[in-house]
């Protein structure tokens, strides 16, 4: 995986991190539930983009890059990230994934069966 992309993904997250916490904050109580539920949604909007990667011009592409990514998919891959303890974890191993697997996927990846690529056009 290329460093670029790497970098557009770190920055995609930090977009939507930046945006769950805003969203927190504003709304209290009830901004931890749509917190949570855009983490584990985020990637089935927009045809497959978080608010941040549609600000980094990527996509979750599934099951082989054919297909873009459902809330289904969205689910499973990010549902690891909403888990305590794991999403430390996920973190960390997210972060080596990046930089040294080949297509930069990490175990949410893997289990939905998707992959973050550039959106083409």
């Amino acid at each position: 995986m290329t460093t670029n992309l790497a970098r557009e993904r770190l920055l995609a997250w930090l977009i939507d991190i930046l945006l769950v916490l805003g969203v927190f904050a504003l709304v209290g109580s009830l901004g931890g539930a749509v917190s949570l539920g855009y983490v584990l949604l985020r990637d089935g909007f927009f045809e497959g983009q978080s608010v941040g990667k549609r600000i980094m011009g990527l996509r979750v592409a599934a099951h082989g890059g054919e297909l873009r990514c459902t809330f289904l998919d969205s689910i499973v891959r990010n549902v690891l990230w909403v888990i305590p303890l794991v999403n430390i974890a996920m973190g960390l191993t997210g972060l080596h994934a990046l930089m040294h697997d080949p297509e930069g996927r990490h175990w949410g990846d893997r289990l939905a069966n998707t992959r973050v690529v550039r959106v083409s056009g």
